[in-house]
């Protein structure tokens, strides 16, 4: 994915250079042995290439899907989505926070927002579009933002935005990491083996 230089003057095309991420999780649970993994993954584009993508996307819904999903795809669909997906010119940056107890899920998410944000911010990108939850915890994820400014992890600049994903097909191509990633976890890397050159994954202590 080209970058924009650091010598770039105010009238140069690398100047108005802008990349976006789409952020979503994934939670696999061992409730026998309360513990488990959360896994918050993004996906790095410039914007004004996104349009071709969301089509590619679309192509592969099914009968009357309004949405990609990966828990809801069968083994033969997630290997064309991942292959879709191969296709995109993106950076993926997943944070995988273990191990996570079974009532902690809302504390693995603040510490994978901890490093995902900033490190976000660190790959140039100025505006972060997180996957819609419930009012409440959307609430959370916006006094979560706003910590980690007050604590100077990430500037003001950054822009953290809410996105559905039945309006927003981007948010498909994190949903998809997540479970390629955690698939792999569970020892299946076929899916994550195709797209695995364009993952950074970073792991994170959550107690």
């Amino acid at each position: 994915m080209a970058q924009p230089t650091g010598d770039a003057t105010p009238t140069s095309e690398a100047e108005s250079f802008t990349l976006h991420a789409w952020v979503d999780e994934r939670m696999d649970v061992d409730v026998a042995r309360d513990k488990g993994t959360y896994i918050l993954a993004s996906v790095v584009c410039d914007p004004t290439g996104c349009n071709p993508i969301r089509d590619a996307l679309r192509v592969l819904l099914q009968g009357k899907q309004r949405r990609l999903h990966w828990r809801d795809e069968d083994g033969p669909q997630r290997t064309k989505i991942v292959a879709a997906i191969s296709a995109i010119d993106m950076a993926v940056v997943v944070v995988v926070g273990v191990p996570m107890a079974k009532r902690q899920q809302e504390r693995a998410r603040r510490i994978c927002m901890e490093t995902l944000l900033p490190t976000l911010e660190q790959f140039g990108v100025s505006q972060v579009f997180l996957e819609a939850r419930t009012q409440t915890l959307i609430h959370r994820d916006r006094q979560q933002v706003a910590n980690l400014v007050g604590k100077k992890l990430i500037t003001p600049a950054l822009r953290v935005s809410i996105a559905r994903p039945l309006e927003e097909p981007m948010l498909w191509v994190p949903d998809a990491v997540a479970g390629a990633v955690g698939a792999d976890r569970l020892g299946n890397p076929e899916w994550l083996d195709v797209i695995r050159d364009s993952v950074t994954e970073i792991d994170v202590t959550v107690r």
